[in-house]
């Protein structure tokens, strides 16, 4: 009788973790999912600022110091030349790298923080050149990602970065690399000589110049 009611639970709890896994891979496809139509109808700020706040982000525009955490304080212009988005804050949230093909096409980011967002891999990166190319982009955290040492080598291609965050990237916690990741660095240092670089948590390895 034991036997057969725990084969009873287990079964129960693996159907309830496996509808949990879809419920959420449902969510993060629809919140991620790219609206090509409505970036070019709009334009790509609005639509990106929605793709942060779908996510339980917020975001601050060109005009305002406030950050925007509701899409009821997005302006209702849908063309406005006011919108520039130019800070983000998806910080622990559910943003996908699908997601980031929202910003690739933006020029006026300042700021991108991204810690512990789980599903933003190394295919993100290349979506970050818009307002890197265009000398906006000055503080990017990528903390807590699964950000691998070979996307973060695509990093380097961002010289308008002042503070770069990419501390315990999951990509990163391999046995077999340097514990203290001193060649990675040594890398970044080169190609990043102005740029504040964390890459253990809480310990700055390289100071602005």
């Amino acid at each position: 009788m034991t036997t057969a009611c725990t084969r009873h639970l287990i079964r129960s709890d693996l159907k309830r973790t496996c509808c949990r896994n879809i419920v959420g891979y449902a969510r993060r496809w629809k919140n991620n999912r790219i609206d090509e139509q409505r970036m070019k109808y709009m334009g790509p700020d609005k639509p990106a600022a929605e793709w942060i706040l779908l996510n339980r982000g917020r975001v601050k525009m060109s005009n305002s110091n406030k950050w925007i955490s509701s899409f009821w304080d997005l302006p209702q212009d849908n063309f406005s030349t006011d919108f520039k988005l130019t800070h983000i804050d998806a910080s622990n949230t559910e943003v996908t790298s699908t997601g980031f093909r929202y910003i690739k096409n933006i020029p006026y980011i300042q700021s991108a923080v991204f810690s512990n967002c789980k599903y933003v891999y190394d295919d993100a990166l290349q979506h970050l050149h818009g307002s890197a190319d265009s000398g906006s982009l000055k503080v990017l955290n990528l903390s807590k990602t699964r950000i691998s040492v070979l996307g973060i080598e695509q990093l380097a291609e961002l010289k308008s970065l002042k503070h770069l965050d990419i501390s315990d990237c999951v990509g990163m916690l391999d046995p077999h690399l340097d514990p203290n990741n001193s060649g990675l660095l040594a890398f970044l240092k080169a190609e990043l000589p102005k740029c504040t670089i964390v890459l253990q948590s809480g310990k700055v390895l390289q100071d602005k110049i």
